[in-house]
């Protein structure tokens, strides 16, 4: 698997990553080998080996050397650095925080889960629905989600906005609703109202 590729959003998955990389540079196909060789080079160790150098040590080469290998892909130096950065993205910022939608249950709901903005998007235009961000996905949920948390689903900003958290229609909406929910409690933790 080339760096062209989607970029991960989980540690799980640079996790993966690396153990493809060190796959790959074990493999006995030499073009995926050299490959993977190419991008060991991005260690300091390996930058200065030639790619033979490389594939002759590379039974040398531990998974923490292919974690690193995958951080720096990512804008990294190492590997816990990726991890810091991961980890601060999924902290709560100002304003409204969905993951406090899910901190008690308070019934069963069928909410429609999306990996992409796009897929939910599609999705929110052919189903309808409310559409909203959590970490690194979005997920619409009905009416009858919001009005179980509390939540007046049938405030004339949720259709100025077109429903759409992410990418509302109207800003004003979206800001005037934001400070409902936030009252509800379901900001971020870093909410100073």
């Amino acid at each position: 698997m080339g760096t062209g590729s989607t970029r991960p959003t989980s540690l799980h998955d640079y996790k993966v990553r690396a153990s493809l990389l060190l796959k790959d540079l074990g493999s006995p196909e030499t073009a995926r080998a050299t490959r993977a060789a190419e991008r060991m080079r991005a260690l300091p160790f390996f930058a200065s080996l030639s790619l033979g150098e490389v594939l002759a040590r590379r039974d040398t080469v531990k998974h923490k050397h292919g974690l690193t290998v995958i951080a720096r892909e990512a804008g990294h130096p190492t590997w816990t650095e990726l991890k810091h950065a991961l980890e601060d993205s999924d902290a709560p910022l100002p304003g409204l925080d969905t993951r406090a939608f899910f901190q008690q249950s308070r019934g069963v709901f069928l909410n429609r889960w999306f990996s992409t903005y796009a897929e939910a998007a599609l999705s929110l235009k052919t189903q309808g629905g409310f559409l909203f961000p959590f970490r690194h996905q979005c997920f619409i949920c009905e009416a009858d989600f919001l009005q179980a948390l509390g939540i007046d689903a049938q405030d004339a900003d949720w259709d100025r906005l077109g429903r759409d958290w992410v990418r509302p229609l109207d800003r004003a909406a979206k800001e005037r609703l934001e400070a409902k929910l936030v009252s509800l409690g379901y900001g971020g933790a870093h909410v100073q109202r």
